[in-house]
């Protein structure tokens, strides 16, 4: 191996991921168990608890992650969020014509729900102890919700494509890493490609449905319930395939093209192998009744990391040690309003 190839190999580090199904199993029962007898109440520890494990699993050159958020915060949120559906539901509960109060106001409170979870999400994470942060601003949120949000409405939903590609890269350019920050591509090219390809495969699907009940009826036959469960089954698992083609086209569009500094990444999930998961995950759901769940949620998540690398030209040591110098010359910021959190 000659020099250039060996300084490329260095530069390679994978997203290691060792959870395991066992260990997340005996959190998992345990949090569903004291959240049902505590009627809610106990979720933002159940929460936290969850993001600890899968976070504390999650490594890069041998360190692992961190989440530091607190119970107490996200109760908070959880009960202001619930405060706030309550008074809508009471408004349009006594006064229909509220209804359209309520849908006016949530314009305006959506993305600011939005920008408060992902900068309460990214302040409680960090890794080497440096925090990560959010800066993305709740006017550019409620400039692309309403923008975009009244471009679906006249396009009869197709302007969701619009929504969904400019909240991704305005999401990822808020985010940063100490003091550096992740930057992205405009993502319209790929991200359309994929969606275009997502309504090609349910056209398809449709009209092989279509087509296979139109040569039934004309032969005489009458599908009975048996062939219509079976049919039904196979539409579902038709549009599992477009949601895995989909899930896998975005994430790879997005890392591929994401950067952090001289940091680049590298994604790799296939959507085939990523439907077999997705199809086996639920019929084990199915089957268990609930107690796969578990097990599904870590090898899926297993599947993404190990097809996710880190190219560090420069040497991913010297990066994080640059960056911790940076954050000690500046200092660890407190984030403005960040003692509650409305995510889930």
């Amino acid at each position: 191996m000659n020099d250039a190839m060996q300084a490329e190999a260095a530069s390679i580090h994978r997203v290691e991921f060792t959870a395991t199904a066992g260990e997340y199993f005996r959190i998992w029962i345990v949090n569903l168990a004291l959240t049902i007898v505590t009627l809610g109440i106990y979720s933002p520890w159940a929460k936290v608890r969850r993001k600890r494990y899968f976070y504390s699993h999650t490594a890069i050159d041998g360190d692992s992650f961190d989440y530091r958020g607190n119970p107490i915060a996200i109760l908070k949120g959880r009960l202001i969020a619930l405060a706030m559906v309550g008074t809508m539901w009471a408004m349009n509960h006594f006064s229909p014509i509220l209804v359209f109060v309520t849908l006016f106001a949530a314009i305006f409170i959506v993305p600011w729900l939005i920008v408060r979870s992902f900068a309460f999400n990214a302040h409680n994470s960090a890794f080497r102890n440096i925090r990560f942060h959010f800066r993305g601003t709740y006017g550019r949120a409620l400039k692309l919700f309403v923008g975009y949000g009244l471009l679906t409405i006249v396009t009869l939903g197709l302007g969701w494509f619009w929504l969904k590609t400019r909240m991704t890269e305005f999401i990822v350019r808020s985010h940063q890493y100490g003091t550096t920050s992740f930057d992205i591509p405009d993502l319209k090219k790929s991200y359309f490609r994929i969606y275009g390809h997502m309504i090609g495969l349910g056209l398809l699907l449709g009209l092989m449905v279509a087509a296979l009940n139109a040569g039934l009826m004309s032969g005489g036959i009458t599908p009975n319930f048996a062939f219509q469960l079976v049919l039904t089954a196979v539409i579902y698992v038709g549009y599992l395939f477009i949601f895995a083609y989909v899930r896998a086209g975005i994430f790879n569009a997005t890392w591929n093209q994401a950067t952090l500094g001289d940091l680049r990444f590298v994604s790799g999930v296939r959507p085939w192998p990523l439907f077999v998961i997705y199809l086996t995950n639920v019929v084990a759901i199915l089957v268990t009744l609930g107690l796969a769940t578990p097990w599904a949620m870590v090898r899926a998540m297993r599947y993404r990391a190990d097809n996710l690398v880190i190219h560090a030209e420069s040497g991913l040591k010297e990066f994080f040690a640059a960056e911790s110098a940076s954050v000690g010359a500046a200092g660890e910021e407190v984030g403005e309003m960040l003692d509650f959190d409305f995510s889930l």
